[in-house]
């Protein structure tokens, strides 16, 4: 991605969804070790991780996708979560319900 769009991104906090069970699927990568989104996270760009159409590929959750992330991209579990708070913060949910979220964390 473009210096000047990571920065817009960050400016304008867009969240990347990101995939990665899906992405290696669906072959729009090969390795994800190789997966750009890897090179967002240490630009600090906020990303999240999502199954992808979970009634078309039958996916009970997120797990496989934060499992296959964290094998991948060699995260900790402070990455892993910040994946998932990012996840709340840019979710279209009222305030009231991510401030209760969070207590779980």
């Amino acid at each position: 991605m473009h210096p000047h769009l990571i920065e817009e991104v960050k400016k304008k906090n867009i969240c990347i969804e990101c995939c990665p069970t899906s992405n290696l699927l669906l072959c729009y990568c090969h390795d994800l070790r190789t997966h750009p989104v890897r090179s967002l996270l240490s630009h600090g760009v906020a990303v999240s991780i999502s199954p992808d159409d979970p009634g078309f590929f039958d996916s009970p959750g997120v797990t496989l996708d934060y499992v296959v992330a964290y094998l991948a991209w060699g995260l900790d579990l402070g990455d892993l979560k910040k994946l998932a708070l990012n996840s709340l913060d840019h979710a279209s949910i009222s305030e009231i319900d991510k401030q209760k979220t969070r207590g779980y964390f």
